[in-house]
């Protein structure tokens, strides 16, 4: 089911409980008398409290999911225009820079991918404000394809100090820095702009938003420092002991 789909199921789904609710008060007022609503009980009070209640956190879960949806489909809108760019970190800055030259030389002479040229780049600069660390440069090739490339050959740059990332928006690199603390490292990675977790089942799962991980993390959790404390003081009062668990004697000096 699309984004548009769901606001509008969701959409729908709020309009129809406002409605029938607004509905039936309406209807329950018509049929009260003057001199009856006068002396409703508190127990009927306590009720339409109880369900207006449920009406309006009903109504909040909904508009936030709503919110939820349109934060995704901006963030996938962002994603897309960044569809072609790539980050190169750790490369030292010079004054004067070449960023294309930098960029061409690297492609063709590190990751040996021929016949590339600076119109194969679409535009190069450095990213962010100065600062005493290099800054990581932002590349955008002119094809994907020729990105695709990249991507794949970025492993030759091992022990270089050249690193290749992906430009995810600040929503996907937060999920994606949680779901490397939680499930490990070498268990996330990145791939056309979504975050593929390698879970302790050994399957894999796409995410694309910190709620996305929250959800996964609830179904995945990690193991507590209560767990292997408990386990490990269980461990310690037979550590001094002997195989037949009888206590040793200390060795006189």
């Amino acid at each position: 089911m699309d984004l548009y789909t769901k606001l509008s199921n969701c959409m729908e789904e709020l309009s129809s409980t406002f409605t029938s609710r607004m509905a039936a008060y309406e209807e329950e007022l018509k049929n009260v008398g003057s001199n009856e609503a006068s002396h409703r009980t508190i127990a009927g009070l306590s009720r339409d409290y109880t369900e207006f209640k449920t009406l309006v956190w009903k109504t909040m879960s909904a508009l936030k999911m709503q919110v939820e949806l349109l934060t995704l489909g901006l963030d996938r809108h962002e994603m897309a225009s960044r569809r072609q760019v790539l980050l190169l970190h750790g490369l030292p800055e010079r004054k004067d820079e070449d960023h294309v030259s930098q960029a061409v030389s690297i492609v063709t002479e590190k990751l040996k991918i021929p016949k590339v040229s600076s119109m194969d780049i679409d535009s190069c600069h450095r990213l962010g404000a100065d600062t005493s660390k290099p800054r990581p440069l932002l590349i955008r090739f002119q094809s994907h394809r020729l990105r695709s490339e990249v991507w794949q050959s970025k492993t030759l740059l091992k022990g270089s100090g050249l690193v290749f990332s992906e430009f995810l928006t600040k929503p996907r690199h937060d999920a994606f820095l949680a779901a490397r603390k939680h499930f490990g490292v070498t268990q996330c990675w990145t791939s056309e702009g979504k975050i593929v977790v390698m879970l302790p089942d050994k399957s894999r799962r796409k995410i694309e938003s910190p709620a996305e991980f929250e959800l996964l993390a609830k179904q995945f959790p990690k193991c507590g420092a209560t767990n292997i404390e408990t386990t490990l003081g269980a461990l310690s009062p037979t550590m001094n002991k002997s195989p037949s668990g009888k206590k040793l004697k200390r060795q006189a000096k």
